[in-house]
């Protein structure tokens, strides 16, 4: 139960931080892939520096989230 309830919490965080790019927040974030990669592979639709600000706005709303 309660890794389930953290599991929620950071696709819930992934969401609130970019509707369209979570599954790329959370893919980046679970499998600790770098951007570069993710365009590679994916063929993210977005630049490295609006990643990199949603990846860090990410960790910021989950410390915030686990307060």
């Amino acid at each position: 139960m309660y890794y389930a309830d953290r599991m929620k919490m950071v696709e819930q965080v992934a969401k609130e931080t970019d509707e369209e790019l979570s599954c790329y927040i959370l893919e980046a974030i679970t499998e600790g892939i770098s951007y570069d990669h993710l365009k590679a592979r994916t063929g993210i639709p977005c630049c490295k520096d609006v990643y990199y600000d949603l990846y860090r706005r990410f960790f910021w709303l989950l410390s915030k989230e686990r307060q």
